[in-house]
């Protein structure tokens, strides 16, 4: 069960003793008040009921803002308690006499008993902490008092954040409060409100963990990282939506199988087990059991993956298919995609033109374009730079192309680049990331990654190697968009053929392929087009794979694909031999009971686009 907002109430507060009213709120849920007020009675606040108590977990006296020559200050302390079967609607308040004040009751829902951390700083930038559990929420509030004091203020919310509400008592001391979902351990890093006025303020950030949540596993036993296949791997499932990241729930999942590739959009697919109803009500607050629930399920979530604590990738989920067999439980199949995937399910309807800008720059645009739309805006964090190389591109509405069509086709041209998109730490904060490399991703030289299938042994489990004439060609040609808008009178533009000569001069036949590019209006496009397919894919095409054993901390993930591996042989087909590959795609299968853990390894190769 996810940690949720039941209710906020805000309170001002103008007399030495009052009372503040709660929201809403269920016997069990968490109740913080947050109690702030100016330098006139800050160091006096209270707040209790009769024989109810509430207990002080936190506390900031604030500073002066500069210039001010009274020194007023605002001053906050953070109270608690669990809602009780009778709990009473209102609260009584103390402060100093001439003191203006804020009272913000918060009923929390889902949320785990003394699981709160809070972390109180100076200024409007709410502090880092590390969360002790690894789902919750995190409740940044900001209070202080205006400079010139008397100043009506607005406030602002830090980014990634929900607002929950501000309020300001008379025109003194106010305050503001926002919150978002928590789904790992590392720090939360640091949230900066804004306002309209300066302020003399004091900022918190409190951490509450799902009642669902259980701490960190312990650290295994130690397994000396080149050790294949010792032991299985921890793997953690975590579901969340994937416009607002709100965290659903983790599940344990079967038959997983997960694959990415560069400039490909990779696949996902698992099982879920339901052997009792209090498994499938569990997975129910993740995949609907009826249509009408609209904010869960395929198309809204992704599927987090976690292996020892380190984030290996996120998928969008598609599909899901319940089903049970004449004597099993019920099982739930799901199928899902990388991001990339779902950059190809957005249209470009708007018409964008780029004259002698960096390839890299158009590709950013076109991401910024993408999720300044309506329903799109997915908080990909876009790696900065450029490549140096200039490009022309007019991308037109009446073309219909997507996103992620656009953004590939920009990339696979001569002189092009790489790009894919990671989940990963940035700073202690889990980042969606876009990373490029120009011409390639990863680290080249020297090889990071090692392999070996040797007489006595080794890491690779299986190999294959894939020939193929009819992948490749020896004379390349490029096909765009008609040179005239009256289509009776004008062929369609068309590239002159780029030939693979060193095949050619061997012995190869002439072998034709003409790719499709509707949307190119520039000859010079097309002929970067036919260059670049001529020089990756002449003559036979290779395709090598490599499965291969992973042992504790392997050096390979999902994020470091385009790296250089080395790979030796020596078997009853290959005399001894390194070879040297780029490793361009993983595919992997996390260990089960009958099964060790295994990765299969795309090698560098090129699969031309259909004619």
């Amino acid at each position: 069960m996810a940690v949720s907002i039941r209710s906020v109430r805000f309170n001002t507060i103008g007399l030495p003793a009052s009372s503040a009213a709660r929201g809403d709120a269920q016997p069990g849920d968490t109740l913080l008040a947050f109690q702030s007020a100016d330098s006139g009675g800050h160091g006096v606040l209270n707040l209790h009921y009769f024989d109810l108590t509430w207990e002080l977990i936190a506390e900031h006296t604030g500073s002066p803002w500069a210039g001010d020559p009274s020194g007023l200050t605002a001053g906050t302390k953070v109270w608690k308690r669990i809602c009780g079967d009778s709990e009473p609607p209102t609260y009584f308040t103390s402060q100093g006499p001439s003191a203006d004040g804020l009272v913000t009751i918060v009923a929390i829902a889902g949320a785990l008993e003394d699981s709160i951390q809070v972390t109180p700083t100076t200024g409007m930038l709410s502090p880092s902490l590390i969360p002790a559990f690894p789902a919750g929420m995190e409740l940044r509030y900001v209070a202080g008092v205006p400079g010139p004091p008397g100043t009506s203020v607005s406030w602002g919310t830090p980014s990634g954040f929900t607002p929950q509400g501000s309020s300001q008592a008379a025109t003194w001391t106010t305050g503001a409060l926002a919150t978002r979902q928590v789904v790992s351990t590392a720090a939360t890093g640091t949230a900066m409100f804004t306002a309209s006025a300066s302020l003399a303020a004091a900022a918190f950030t409190v951490f509450i963990a799902a009642v669902s949540s259980t701490p960190p596993p312990p650290d295994p036993p130690v397994v000396q990282p080149f050790a294949p296949g010792v032991g299985s791997s921890l793997y953690r499932y975590v579901f969340t939506r994937l416009l607002d990241r709100t965290y659903l729930g983790d599940l344990d999942l079967v038959n997983v199988k997960f694959d990415k590739r560069i400039l490909q959009p990779g696949s996902f697919s698992a099982t879920i087990p339901i052997p009792d109803r209090r498994t499938g009500d569990l997975v129910a607050q993740i995949i609907p059991r009826d249509e009408t629930e609209l904010g869960i399920g395929p198309g809204v979530i992704t599927c987090q993956i976690y292996r020892e604590g380190v984030c290996w990738g996120e998928y969008w989920i598609t599909s899901a298919q319940p089903s049970r067999s004449r004597r099993d439980t019920p099982t739930i199949q799901l199928q899902g995609s990388t991001l990339d995937a779902w950059l190809s399910r957005v249209e470009l309807q708007q018409d964008l033109t780029y004259s002698a800008v960096d390839q890299i720059t158009i590709a950013r645009n076109l991401l910024t374009e993408l999720m300044a739309l309506p329903n799109a805006n997915i908080g990909l964090a876009l790696q900065g730079g450029t490549s140096g190389v200039l490009r022309d591109r007019n991308y037109l509405e009446a073309e219909s192309g997507y996103f992620g069509q656009r953004l590939v086709e920009l990339a696979q041209v001569d002189d092009g680049f790489e790009w894919m998109i990671n989940l990963e730490d940035v700073d202690g904060v889990l980042t969606r990331r876009w990373v490029w490399g120009y011409p390639t991703l990863g680290v080249l030289d020297p090889p990071p990654h090692l392999f070996a299938d040797g007489r006595s042994g080794g890491d690779i489990l299986a190999w294959s190697e894939v020939i193929d004439a009819l992948r490749g060609a020896t004379r390349w040609r490029a096909r765009g968009s008609s040179a005239s808008s009256d289509a009776s009178t004008s062929a369609s533009l068309i590239s002159t053929p780029h030939e693979a000569t060193a095949h050619l001069a061997a012995g190869w036949p002439r072998i034709d392929r003409t790719l499709s590019y509707s949307s190119v209006t520039e000859t010079g496009t097309l002929e970067d087009y036919a260059a670049f397919w001529a020089s990756r894919a002449a003559g036979a095409l290779r395709v090598d794979q490599a499965t291969v054993a992973f042992g504790k901390t392997p050096s390979l993930t999902p994020n470091n694909l385009g790296d250089t591996g080395r790979f030796y042989f020596d078997n009853e087909w290959h005399r001894p031999v390194w070879k040297t590959r780029r490793i361009i795609g993983i595919g992997v299968s996390p260990a089960e009971r009958d099964s060790d853990e295994e990765a299969q390894l795309v090698l560098e190769g090129q699969e031309a686009p259909g004619a």
